[in-house]
């Protein structure tokens, strides 16, 4: 699993294609996709577990519905269960199955606080592709007003200065890539594992009323010990998701940080390629 994790995130993280993110396959498969995340260039900016976290949000809200379902069964067939061990061994049904609803809600609300926050994470990494075309344009004058004898030189500059701040903003969202990927991968398998025991749970109610109340009772009570420790598991799950929000929060302060300072330092860059230019202009003879 490990082995799994790491190679994701470095095909996540270092991989790509003009200087931005891109969508490569690993040995574990292919990363997915969305157009939604794409550039003119058909190239992905980010959306390193996009897939596999809407997979996760469809299963909670799959599980809650399944979990809201079985409660309003039970709800409809204790008016007419008038042996007590029976009524006892479906109201602690009902409890052990509200309290996984009451667990697993704030887990979805967390994953849609993390998506939404995502969409400004990939408008700040987009910066980069402004970086090539502004790179481009000032080579390209440097060259032209110096008959191509500074370009090398110009090419040097700019290279060297957007590939310093691409290092910059891949360290910005590395950590939360990572924390990320795990999370999810955390939160899968967590979720995979409790569907079996919830339906046991489940099934254990809904062979109540043709089987004896004290047996009842007992196979409830035995089924939800094979499950009873998901509500404090979830929770875990959910302050490790409320770290992950933080985490993109640090990331987006990082970015726009960045970006600031690229900013304010081009404009040197840009002071030094006009050096450059009046430089060479200066070092041709009079009259040429």
């Amino acid at each position: 699993m490990q082995r799994s994790i790491w190679l994701l995130y470095l095909s996540v993280l270092f991989t790509s294609d003009g200087g931005v993110l891109a969508n490569v396959p690993t040995s574990e498969g292919i990363l997915p996709t969305d157009p939604a995340y794409f550039n003119d260039n058909g190239v992905l900016v980010l959306n390193p577990t996009n897939n596999l976290q809407n997979e996760n949000e469809a299963a909670i809200t799959q599980y809650k519905e399944y979990l809201d379902n079985s409660a309003k069964e039970i709800l409809i067939a204790l008016p007419n269960t008038h042996k007590k061990k029976r009524e006892q061994g479906l109201l602690e049904a009902l409890a052990f199955l509200t309290g996984l609803r009451q667990s697993i809600s704030p887990l979805g609300e967390s994953l849609g606080k993390i998506k939404g926050q995502q969409a400004e994470l990939v408008s700040k990494l987009k910066h980069q592709e402004e970086w090539k075309f502004w790179a481009a344009a000032k080579v390209q004058q440097v060259g032209e007003s110096t008959e191509g004898v500074r370009t090398a030189e110009a090419v040097s500059i700019t290279e060297e200065f957007n590939n310093r701040y691409l290092l910059r903003l891949r360290n910005c969202v590395g950590d939360f890539l990572w924390a990320q990927i795990r999370f999810n991968l955390d939160l899968k398998r967590s979720l995979d594992g409790l569907q079996l025991p919830t339906r046991q749970v489940i099934e254990a109610t809904e062979r109540c009323p043709s089987i004896k109340a004290k047996k009842c009772r007992k196979g409830i009570r035995r089924a939800i010990d094979g499950v009873r420790d998901a509500p404090q598991d979830l929770h875990s799950l959910w302050i490790e998701s409320t770290q992950l929000e933080d985490n993109q929060r640090q990331s987006n302060q990082c970015l726009v940080k960045t970006l600031e300072e690229y900013s304010e330092e081009r404009l040197e860059v840009e002071r030094q390629l006009k050096d450059i230019i009046e430089d060479y202009r200066e070092s041709m003879p009079a009259g040429k």
